[in-house]
């Protein structure tokens, strides 16, 4: 297998998810240890180009989206319950249900919703044939590759600084927290802090920024907890907040989502 090769499930749920933020969990670092940063990054890095090709799947989500007023607090909420699907060519999905609550009231919006996001991917479908039709590599969107997210290979790992701030514990097993840190302010390239499993090298946890955002967006942080599926990498929750401001309007936005079940998509 390629070390440089995309996850490529990990990668279009990243990029499903790209345009919003959340804040990072603050967890108390232990001393740190003796094992040189550079020899825990290259296992990681090994460990993440041995997983399972992900091939088609569907994961459940639930997924909430709060729209907040300046001190953070919610106005309006919109709760998803949905089947995403990778068939192994454009990500899609199936709306189970959608709630919208505003002012303590709560209605049902599952029909208009599913209708809005049908029609977004039906104009990301023609776009992609008429890509095809002129000669043209479609595009996924925004693509974002292993390397993009998780700056560990070789090719990359020279654009950033690594540093060791300790160790801590996720859910009972200990993990290296390696902060990455980028030496130039470059498109499409994140870094943050990566929670790295002491006994395997699996990655935990990822609480990333883009090393580079527009003008109008004051804030992005996402944080993803990972777990192994099948020998695949796959997220569990996914926490994304974003505070923007555009023209004349502030724009602050909180995303939850957690990934309940996984199966192969028959």
């Amino acid at each position: 297998m390629s070390r440089n090769k995309p996850i490529a499930g990990l990668r279009r749920e990243l990029t499903f998810l790209f345009l919003f933020f959340s804040p990072a969990l603050i967890l108390k670092a232990q001393p740190v240890a003796d094992t040189p940063v550079d020899l825990i990054v290259d296992r990681a890095y090994q460990r993440l180009t041995s997983y399972r090709d992900f091939g088609r799947w569907q994961a459940l989500v639930v997924s909430s989206q709060t729209n907040a007023d300046r001190h953070w607090q919610p106005e309006k909420v919109r709760r998803v319950t949905k089947w995403m699907k990778f068939d192994g060519g454009l990500l899609g999905e199936e709306i189970l249900e959608t709630i919208e609550i505003e002012k303590g009231r709560a209605r049902d919006i599952t029909e208009e919703y599913r209708r809005q996001r049908q029609q977004r991917l039906n104009r990301i479908r023609e776009e992609r044939e008429k890509e095809r039709a002129s000669g043209r590599q479609p595009a996924d969107g925004l693509t974002l590759s292993l390397e993009d997210l998780i700056p560990f290979s070789d090719k990359n790992r020279s654009r950033y600084n690594f540093r060791l701030r300790g160790e801590s514990e996720i859910n009972g097993q200990r993990v290296f927290l390696v902060e990455a840190r980028a030496k130039e302010k470059k498109d499409f390239l994140f870094e943050g802090l990566f929670f790295i499993s002491r006994d395997s090298y699996d990655l935990r946890r990822v609480e990333m920024t883009p090393v580079r955002t527009p003008a109008f967006v004051r804030e992005f942080l996402m944080e993803v907890d990972l777990e192994l599926w099948q020998e695949r990498l796959v997220m569990r929750k996914v926490k994304i907040k974003i505070y923007g401001h555009f023209l004349f309007k502030s724009v602050r936005r909180i995303i939850d989502e957690d990934y309940l079940e996984y199966r192969p998509l028959d």
